[in-house]
C-alpha cells in the first residue's frame, strides 16, 4: 500500500480534518509503536509498510531494544507525541493501528498482537483476541 493510500484510510477511520493532522497522528502512533516493539518485530512490520512509515517506525535515533510497557503507557506516550489528551490519543492509536492491521498480512497481525499484552488487541481492531 502506498503512503497516500494508507493515510487516506487513517483519515477516514479517524475522521481527521486534513492530511497534515492525519500525518501527525500516524507518525505519533507509529513512532511510539516502534519504541514498544522488539527490534525483530519492528523490522518485520516495517517490511510491510510504505517506506516513509517504515522510517518512522524504525527511527534510527531510537536504537534501544523494545520496551515492555502496557496499553496505558503506550497511550500516554502517543498523547505526548501528538500533543493531545489521553482519550484523544487512544482514538488516534485505534485509528492508525486498525488500518495497520488491515494493511499487513494476517500472519504478521497475529504475530504482532501475540507479542503485545492483551489490551493492544482492541487498538488493532481485534478485541476478540484480547
Amino acid at each position: 500500500m502506498a503512503l497516500q493510500e494508507f493515510l487516506a484510510a487513517v483519515r477516514a477511520q479517524g475522521g481527521y480534518s486534513d492530511a497534515a493532522e492525519t500525518l501527525t497522528v500516524t507518525e505519533a502512533v507509529l513512532s511510539t509503536l516502534g519504541e514498544r516493539l522488539q527490534p525483530a518485530a519492528a523490522n518485520h512490520l516495517a517490511d510491510q509498510l510504505p517506506i516513509e512509515l517504515a522510517e518512522v517506525l524504525m527511527d534510527p535515533a531510537d536504537d534501544l531494544p523494545g520496551t515492555t510497557w502496557g496499553v496505558r503507557e503506550f497511550v500516554r506516550r502517543v498523547a505526548e507525541a501528538s500533543g493531545d489528551d489521553e482519550e484523544t490519543a487512544r482514538a488516534h492509536a485505534a485509528a492508525v493501528l486498525s488500518v495497520l492491521a488491515k494493511t499487513i498480512s494476517g500472519g504478521e497481525v497475529n504475530k504482532l498482537i501475540s507479542a503485545l499484552p492483551a489490551g493492544y488487541a482492541e487498538l488493532f481492531g481485534h478485541a476478540e483476541l484480547a
